[in-house]
């Protein structure tokens, strides 16, 4: 073995490692960007057939079905005791706060009668910032882009208002495609094979 192929071992190891300090953030993504595209899209056509305001509480499914999965995928990524970086700590720590401000939000806005206005946008851009920094800390150019796109929608969707609101609905599924599903099978495929 050349001292060149002996320093591209090495550099693939370490991208490796890069790539693995991130929780399975290969099948979050996709898991979390499905969830949010289904339930949202279901939302919004139920919206526009029955225009009842249960329709508008769909969005609590998403975090009902995901949470119980990210739980039983961190469980098994914890089990292949991957080395964890500062960086990836960091990472996951802004996934728990968008979480938590989404989830929070989603209640106080519905209450205080502001969801149409400020809801959807904050998921499009809190969800848009947190791929891009995910693709930054990785070292992903297409959830870099990914996350850049889904920011832009979020700001854009706050020009929806009044009788155009519920088209924010289709921007967070927007969003959930050009940010966490297709960003999210690449990267999977990048990890596994390394293409």
């Amino acid at each position: 073995m050349s001292n060149f192929d002996a320093l591209e071992v090495i550099a693939r190891t370490k991208g490796k490692v890069e790539l693995d300090s991130l929780p399975s953030g290969e099948r979050l993504f996709p898991l979390w960007g499905g969830l949010a595209a289904v339930f949202y899209l279901a939302e919004f056509l139920l919206w526009q057939w029955l225009h009842q305001e249960w329709c508008l509480w769909l969005w609590v499914g998403v975090p009902l079905l995901g949470i119980p999965f990210m739980i039983l995928i961190l469980r098994r990524d914890r089990e292949r005791n991957h080395l964890r970086s500062r960086t990836s700590r960091l990472v996951l720590d802004y996934w728990i706060f968008a979480a938590c401000a989404i989830g929070a939000g989603g209640f106080l806005f519905g209450f205080a009668g502001l969801y149409e206005m400020v809801e959807n946008p904050l998921i499009c851009l809190l969800v848009g910032i947190g791929a891009f920094v995910t693709g930054e800390a990785v070292r992903f150019r297409p959830m870099t882009v990914g996350g850049l796109l889904g920011a832009a929608i979020g700001v854009g969707s706050f020009l929806l208002q009044g009788k155009l609101w519920p088209w924010q609905m289709l921007c967070v599924v927007a969003v959930a495609v050009v940010a966490l599903i297709i960003p999210g099978y690449m990267f999977e495929r990048y990890v596994r094979h390394g293409v």
